[in-house]
């Protein structure tokens, strides 16, 4: 018999392409269910076995601690990083003016007391600044030059004031001459 059908001479068939005639295979699909799972697993275990070596290195190659570094979870002593400057200035401030408006003690067991910075300059005005009683040697004091070289290179005497006049540059520029400097006895 030939491989047409006389009812339906114009059907063209090919013997090589055709249709699955079976449904999925299920062995193959339970296989690779199988595979995955065992292939995760033993992902699983090596990560967890490198991860228990890891831990085991690093705890035999940690560095020394010394017994005076802090335990974890205690607190630095002081002092500390400041974690909120500004609040701490705003504190310091008003500290500072609390002590700089009110009367207290300095040091009560000497006697020194502290007064109102207002208080303390309108005495001042009134009282003037006070003054060291006159000096026991008439060549102390600010008017003596220092002993040593100056940054000319000229060297300074000691105990002795600076005679020294303007130099020749400077004195030709000035239209009026320099007072002479005195002697601590008061002569020129």
């Amino acid at each position: 018999m030939s491989s047409h059908d006389p009812a339906h001479p114009h059907d063209l068939v090919n013997i090589d392409v055709h249709h699955e005639e079976t449904d999925i295979d299920l062995r193959a699909l339970v296989w690779f269910v199988i595979m995955l799972t065992a292939t995760v697993l033993a992902v699983d275990v090596v990560c967890w076995g490198m991860f228990k070596l890891m831990n085991r290195y690093e705890a035999s190659n940690e560095p020394y601690v010394s017994p005076l570094a802090a335990p974890p979870g205690q607190k630095f002593p002081e002092p500390q990083l400041q974690t909120t400057p500004w609040t701490d200035l705003q504190h310091l401030r008003t500290q500072e003016h609390e002590r700089m408006n009110s009367y207290g003690w300095v040091d009560e067991r000497m006697g020194v007391a502290r007064i109102p910075i207002a208080k303390a300059k309108e005495l001042l005005l009134k009282q003037g600044i006070p003054v060291r009683p006159g000096l026991a040697d008439a060549t102390e004091g600010t008017r003596i030059q220092a002993t040593g070289e100056s940054n000319g290179g000229r060297s300074l005497p000691a105990a002795q004031p600076d005679r020294s006049g303007p130099s020749a540059s400077s004195a030709a520029g000035a239209s009026s001459p320099a007072p002479a400097a005195k002697k601590p006895g008061g002569q020129p």
